[in-house]
């Protein structure tokens, strides 16, 4: 096959152009359009938050978000924190949301963290809505898969409302980026951003340079450019400071293929919940009953799919299986991941959200495939449409609540930053350490940053002079 023939079969299955809009949607002024975006974020923030509650989700800083992000963000320069790695490869959409809160009153830096950190969850969610109408025709397949995004079935708490985790939802939103056809050079250049931003955050998005490579092959015009230069420069920038960084000891364990049936399939098609309490009840026959339903679908899909969808869906599976395996054993979690029998929980969930939702993909596209081969432009509200969206929202739903336990709560960030200021005050101390979730996180700041927020009677007390 020669490579004009390959870019010709490429631009004709993998990489088709979105249908042509609806005319309704046409008519509709530009202002219109921009209220429904905006009522899309506005609400997938709201709905983010409310995971963990609102009193959980406004009130505290976790993990990294305290100690690395917001640490220096209110310590360092902005140039020298937003471009110093982490875990061993540039950071840079976690820091720049700690230098975001940092814009707020130190007493709402928690609030300000959380409502950011959430708004890119949906903000990825609406990335996977513009970029997948090329494979997802109908619309509520498409929102479906929007929601699944937002509200991920297979992310524990760890996952959630917080700057640390931001990119693995922005990693979904930028596999489909990578398929997605934009109408406009500026359309592109909106999604090159969204890939270079991802890019610059995690080398997560090398599992996607298969894709990349293809989409290059069937290069057509500047929209393709705008696209797909950010990618390879974020990927590519990546590179000397992850050789120039320590990274950790991988570990391989067979567990790893285990946690890939429970985690990213069960938890996945069916939420960390209700497929966790599945996994506890019944164990392995249960699993394995899952596993032949999942092969018989994969099977049935490819066989029956137009070429395109059949590509993807091998694409979308190959980059789920790699992507987790390889994060697991990279980042020496296989022993921690898996579940034990009758166990199930949301340890170490973020490697779990992407492969999770590559799976849920493949078999969206492939019941939209089949909708559309029966004739169905894919804009009706058929049985097919109503059982994948059932199945999508018993995953969400049953995973929504995680206010379950303490895991993600206390300390709360205004009571700890009073508590420190007071100690400030009253034990005339240089530094505050104010205490974050969980323990032993927390962030360090001069005495003098924060005192004006202890207690009058502390505040009193230190203003006394010392007895006798």
């Amino acid at each position: 096959m020669t490579l004009t023939s390959l870019r010709r079969r490429l631009n004709a299955t993998l990489f088709e152009d979105p249908p042509p809009p609806d005319p309704a949607a046409q008519g509709a002024a530009g202002w219109e359009r921009a209220q429904l975006l905006a009522a899309f974020l506005a609400l997938g923030t709201v709905l983010a938050l409310l995971r963990l509650g609102f009193s959980d989700s406004l009130n505290t800083v976790w993990a990294e978000d305290g100690p690395i992000y917001l640490q220096g963000a209110l310590t360092e320069g902005f140039w020298h924190a937003i471009f110093q790695p982490y875990a061993g490869y540039l950071v840079l959409v976690p820091r720049l949301i700690g230098e975001a809160a940092t814009l707020f009153p130190l007493e709402q830096v928690a609030a300000a963290n959380s409502i950011i950190s959430a708004f890119f969850a949906a903000l990825s969610g609406l990335a996977v809505w513009v970029a997948s109408g090329g494979y997802v025709r109908n619309p509520y397949l498409r929102g479906g898969l929007a929601v699944a995004t937002v509200l991920a079935a297979a992310a524990g708490q760890e996952v959630l409302v917080s700057a640390a985790y931001v990119p693995w939802y922005m990693l979904f939103g930028s596999f489909w980026l990578l398929f997605w056809r934009p109408r406009t050079v500026a359309g592109g250049a909106t999604g090159g951003l969204f890939l270079l931003a991802t890019g610059l955050s995690t080398p997560g998005v090398w599992f996607f340079m298969p894709v990349a490579l293809l989409r290059a092959i069937s290069f057509r015009d500047l929209r393709d450019a705008a696209l797909l230069v950010p990618y390879f420069l974020g990927a590519l920038i990546q590179v000397p400071v992850i050789l120039a960084q320590e990274q950790g000891e991988s570990l391989w364990t067979s567990h790893i293929w285990t946690a890939y049936l429970q985690r990213v399939l069960d938890g996945g098609l069916l939420g960390q919940r209700f497929g966790g309490n599945l996994w506890s009840d019944f164990g392995w026959p249960f699993l394995i009953v899952l596993l032949a339903a999942a092969v018989i679908g994969l099977a049935w899909g490819l066989w029956r799919s137009q070429p395109g969808p059949r590509w993807f869906a091998v694409i979308a599976v190959l980059t789920s299986l790699g992507m987790f395996v390889l994060s697991v054993y990279q980042r020496s979690v296989g022993e921690n991941i898996f579940w034990s029998p009758e166990t199930s929980g949301g340890t170490a969930s973020r490697y779990v959200l992407v492969p999770a939702l590559l799976l849920v993909s493949a078999g969206v596209v492939f019941v939209d495939a089949a909708l559309r081969r029966r004739g169905d432009e894919g804009r009706r509200f058929s049985w097919p449409v109503a059982v994948t969206l059932a199945v999508i929202a018993l995953a969400v739903v049953t995973s929504f609540d995680m206010r379950a336990d303490d895991f993600r709560g206390r300390p709360y960030w205004d009571d700890a930053l009073r508590e420190a200021a007071t100690k400030c005050v009253a034990e005339g101390e240089e530094l505050a350490g104010i205490a974050t979730a969980p323990p032993p996180f927390g962030v360090q700041l001069p005495c003098q940053q924060v005192s004006s927020y202890a207690e009058a009677g502390a505040a009193g007390r230190a203003g006394q002079s010392p007895p006798g």
